[in-house]
């Protein structure tokens, strides 16, 4: 199990947060990191997503900029909300040279805004997959590479490419005009965006999800929504919670599916100016999951299992 502590504290002190929120602040200080890319002469696919890539990974570069492209399309014909960003497919020594911070997980970031993700597997972000692979019943993950004659690395970098709709996700969020009022619902909902796109659209990632979108089997020492609301960053294992808010995510989809993001925007509807996250008026954990109860009952019964030992261990799916 790695412990993302160190990492995710030095990404904080430099401004480059996990899963960054920076798209939704619209910082003027904020760097412009297409320039700096095109200033260093990175190779680059034109396209409504604009994408540069490090030499080698063209095809892979080609295979996400596609794929969150059509995500923005899926969503623009659905919702009619879209967003305008840029991707970055980066090994460790252009990501240093990009933003001038050591090989980091992926995020959003940057004036105008761009999802960096993560080239090669020396990438923090794909250890953390190992944590995950404890959790996969052994008879369920050998069934599951057999059956789509892949390998455990190739699917964990398949989930690794699932963040950059995730980061995705954040610029929705805010676009359609929802205010989560809290940290773990803005998680929560980046993660929702991503899922609710492959389930309607990628089906060889949906399989990966639900695989892989769970808790990892070691529980840390922080749990509960209250924790993530006060240390953020500073959680034993962010990663522990994604999970968890995935988990909850492939329960409920089925029965609300973008309904649900329109019952969001009306529960928590975004105002001029900054969020409540932004703004510092953020609202107990306890009052959100009253209000969310409203739009998919649930919500309640699953934050219990925050204190219970068995969601760590007992994923749903």
């Amino acid at each position: 199990m790695i412990r993302r502590d160190n990492w995710w504290r030095r990404r904080c002190l430099t401004g480059l947060a996990l899963f960054s929120f920076s798209i939704l602040n619209g910082q003027a200080e904020e760097k412009n990191y297409v320039a700096r890319m095109q200033e260093l002469g990175l190779d680059r696919l034109k396209g409504s997503i604009p994408a540069y890539y490090s030499v080698g990974h063209q095809q892979h570069a080609e295979k996400l900029q596609a794929a969150i492209a059509d995500m923005n399309v899926f969503f623009r014909d659905r919702l009619g909300v879209q967003a305008e960003v840029t991707l970055a497919l980066l090994n460790s020594k252009d990501w240093k040279s990009v933003t001038g911070e050591d090989y980091g997980i992926p995020q959003v970031e940057g004036n105008p805004p761009v999802i960096f993700m993560p080239a090669t597997p020396d990438n923090p972000v794909f250890g953390l997959m190992n944590a995950r692979k404890e959790a996969i019943p052994s008879e369920q993950l050998q069934a599951f590479l057999k059956d789509n004659h892949t390998t455990f690395e190739a699917v964990a970098a398949q989930f690794v490419d699932l963040i950059g709709f995730h980061e995705l996700g954040h610029a929705l969020t805010n676009n359609l005009g929802i205010d989560p009022q809290d940290s773990w619902l803005s998680e929560f909902l980046a993660n929702y965006w991503s899922y609710a796109y492959i389930a309607e659209r990628q089906p060889e990632w949906k399989r990966v999800f639900a695989l892989l979108g769970r808790p990892s089997k070691i529980r840390p020492k922080n749990t509960t929504l209250e924790d993530f609301e006060l240390l953020y960053s500073d959680v034993d294992d962010y990663g522990w919670y994604q999970g968890m808010f995935e988990s909850r995510i492939r329960e409920i989809y089925p029965l609300r599916g973008l309904q649900f993001l329109r019952d969001l925007k009306r529960e928590f509807p975004r105002t001029a100016g900054r969020s409540s996250r932004e703004s510092g008026a953020t609202i107990p954990p306890a009052q959100v999951l009253e209000r969310l109860e409203k739009i998919a009952p649930g919500f309640q019964k699953w934050a219990t299992e925050f204190n219970s030992s068995a969601a760590a261990t007992s994923p749903r799916h």
